[in-house]
């Protein structure tokens, strides 16, 4: 599987009635606001700590959600420091890949297709 297969990039996302659908506001700056939108956004449980693992225990666990189909949407990519997006990344790829499928919960992550290829470039850096 390629480094960015784990996501879909599509600009419009077929969401089903029964989906939890988390959409991420554009132009967040900085890693304390994108993990404050995602604590919103995906209803976080009162013990998430606010940073990269406590992001990817949460987004590998799920049970605080009462639907099985997790979306998140981002509308851009936060404008984070390389090395901070390559591990935000890397933490939304592991996650959406350590749900199997019969699991009671799966979590789908969408960017627009016109970031793909930055996307890829960017985890693909990460690899190496």
């Amino acid at each position: 599987m390629s480094n960015a297969a784990a996501f879909t990039f599509e600009d419009q996302s077929a969401v089903g009635p029964d989906d939890f659908l988390a959409q991420l506001p554009a132009g967040l700056s900085d890693s304390s606001a994108l993990l404050r939108a995602l604590s919103e956004r995906l209803a976080l449980p009162g013990y998430f700590g606010f940073n990269w693992d406590a992001l990817s225990d949460c987004l590998r666990d799920l049970h605080w959600l009462a639907q099985t189909r997790i979306i998140l949407i981002h509308t851009d990519l936060p404008s984070l420091p390389e090395p901070e997006l390559r591990t935000y990344l890397d933490v939304l790829q592991q996650a959406v890949q350590s749900w199997q499928p019969g699991e009671p919960h799966s979590l789908h992550v969408v960017f627009p297709s016109a970031l793909r290829q930055r996307v890829t470039e960017l985890l693909h850096d990460d690899a190496h």
